[in-house]
């Protein structure tokens, strides 16, 4: 996305919004603009839709939390102490709980107020239908997203739209009910779909920008995940309703791949090592990757649908992501940079997992292994002019937290896995606050996981050869053999090994435990007692929530 539009949302962060105290949390208000005096042109509305992007990049979301929550709670990752592998650290007055909340709302907020805003304001000079509508498809499927994101989180949080808009500040709010969630994102999703341009069809002034590809695909998911928390949670997964919206699902996830616009990154010939893991990482990097014979294009790259937009551009003093910087804390929190806390190591058990079966030459396993892990003497930048154009040592580059806890096993090529994906190359550029204002985009969705999501789906309405080919596709991009019959455990292999580290995972294996056909052991996964039913499936709603509501608003069961 542009530095005009970066800018943009950092400002109104500020502008329509709100600020913050130190930390992050404590909203206040610091408006100087009504909503008489502003939405007077379509400028105005132009800078309103870009503050609604903001809240994805801020803290609360892909700036940090969320990675920070849905990666410490899953099995593939190991944070620094125990307590949050263990599922203990999370309480109603948890911050992290709080903060992905607050960015929910933050985009729940400027998106209805928008959409409240585009529906009452009459005729103005040279905003035309076309754009209004796109305009309003955007915001409908960022809307949808927040949606999407608070229902698989909280469960029954506090619902509303622009019909029913929050005016009233001293107003006690209820729950709302998952349904009213999953029926509104749909109908976000269908007005958008037809009314927002395909990724070929914008500039690059527009890069980032939602797409008619980006909405397919969210609502695809939507349907999918609906099938499980709304149908097999209330056993109705048998119904002629439960079916309908599965096909929407595979014909919204076709329109994505019948599109023209997307493709799997592929090595390019003739493939070396470096062309395996470039394909791969590209989709995660935020400079091009030149191999010995290809060049492999990074963010906003052929496989991108969806991505959050960052940049290293700061705009104001402070540290916040999607305020006060354009940069995440990603890095700062997870990378292997020598100046990260480094919270986050992957489990020996997910290196395991990937095949050694079929692998290509030059790999004794799955390439995908090498490509979402640092092994030590991996180098760590592709620039020999870079202070990281050097080894991975895991002394260095890690807290060995698997070691520590005797996790490790024998033979093991590396003493610590350190986290590849979003870090390689890792950001350190000099004149900059490296580790800090991570320029790193982060996915949302991406065609494999459209790919993956399409064979699931195909899976639970019976397939026709098809969602075998889809996931076969997948791992086809790195010459593993194909599976031979599309099953469950396949399903969830490939998501495990493909997906790693995208804050998938955790969503994925809440999903499926609903159903006890998919066979998810949470004791056999996390350990003896560790997840506990009906409390772990979702995250407690904030205890100041709650108390500023007078009890109206009611916690998640065992919270």
């Amino acid at each position: 996305m542009s530095r005009y539009i970066i800018q943009t949302c950092i400002l109104l962060g500020v502008l329509l919004i709100s600020g913050c105290s130190e930390d992050f949390l404590e909203v206040e208000n610091k408006n100087n603009l009504t909503e008489g005096s502003f939405y007077q042109t379509q400028n105005d509305f132009l800078l309103a839709l870009n503050s609604c992007y903001c809240p994805l990049a801020g803290a609360g979301m892909f700036g940090l939390n969320f990675q920070f929550v849905l990666g410490s709670y899953e099995d593939r990752t190991l944070f620094e102490t125990e307590g949050w592998d263990r599922l203990a650290v999370m309480n109603s007055s948890s911050g992290q709980a709080s903060s992905i909340y607050l960015y929910s709302y933050l985009g729940l907020y400027r998106t209805s107020l928008l959409l409240r805003q585009l529906k009452n304001t009459g005729d103005i000079a040279g905003f035309d239908e076309e754009s209004r509508n796109r305009y309003e498809a955007e915001a409908r499927t960022l809307r949808a997203m927040y949606y999407f994101y608070l229902v698989v989180l909280y469960n029954r949080p506090v619902y509303y739209d622009e019909d029913d808009f929050p005016v009233d500040y001293n107003k006690n709010f209820t729950n709302g009910e998952p349904v009213q969630f999953w029926e509104q994102m749909e109908e976000d999703l269908d007005f958008a779909i037809p009314n927002l341009p395909k990724k070929s069809e914008y500039g690059d002034e527009d890069l980032g920008r939602i797409t008619t590809g980006a909405a397919s695909a969210l609502l695809g998911k939507a349907m999918l995940f609906k099938y499980y928390h709304h149908y097999v949670k209330n056993g109705t997964e048998g119904s002629a309703e439960a079916r309908e919206d599965l096909t929407k699902a595979k014909l919204a996830f076709l329109d994505v791949m019948n599109s023209g616009e997307y493709d799997l990154v592929y090595p390019g010939e003739p493939k070396t090592r470096k062309d395996y893991l470039y394909a791969l990482l590209s989709n995660t990097a935020y400079l091009p990757l030149q191999s010995e014979n290809n060049t492999y294009p990074s963010e906003n790259n052929i496989e991108s649908i969806w991505e959050v937009q960052f940049s290293n551009v700061r705009i104001q003093p402070g540290w916040l992501p999607g305020w006060q910087w354009s940069g995440s804390l990603n890095s700062q929190y997870f990378s292997v940079h020598s100046n990260s806390y480094k919270n986050h190591e992957v489990h020996p058990d997910w290196f395991y997992a990937c095949d050694t079966v079929g692998a290509p030459p030059d790999f004794d396993r799955d390439p995908r292994a090498y490509a979402t892990c640092y092994l030590d003497k991996d180098t760590m930048h592709i620039d020999p002019a870079s202070a990281f154009y050097k080894q991975f040592n895991s002394f260095i580059n890690t807290k060995r937290v698997a070691q520590s806890r005797g996790l490790n096993r024998e033979g093991q090529p590396s003493i610590a896995f350190g986290l590849k994906k979003y870090y390689f190359p890792v950001y350190s550029e000099e004149g900059t606050s490296a580790p800090n204002n991570d320029p790193v985009n982060r996915d949302v969705i991406r065609y494999a996981d459209v790919l993956l999501m399409y064979a699931e789906v195909m899976l639970l309405l019976g397939d026709d050869g098809t969602g075998l080919d889809a996931l076969n596709e997948v791992r086809g991009r790195v010459d593993m053999p194909p599976v031979p019959a599309l099953t469950r455990e396949a399903v969830i292999h490939e998501r495990d090994i493909e997906l790693a580290l995208e804050t998938h995972r955790w969503l994925d294996l809440v999903r499926w435990s609903f159903d006890p056909s998919w066979g998810i052991n949470w004791d056999e996964i996390l350990g003896p007692g560790i997840f506990q039913a009906e409390k772990h499936e979702y995250l407690p709603i904030p205890i100041e929530e709650i108390n500023v509501n007078n009890g109206e608003l009611k916690q998640n069961p065992g919270w």
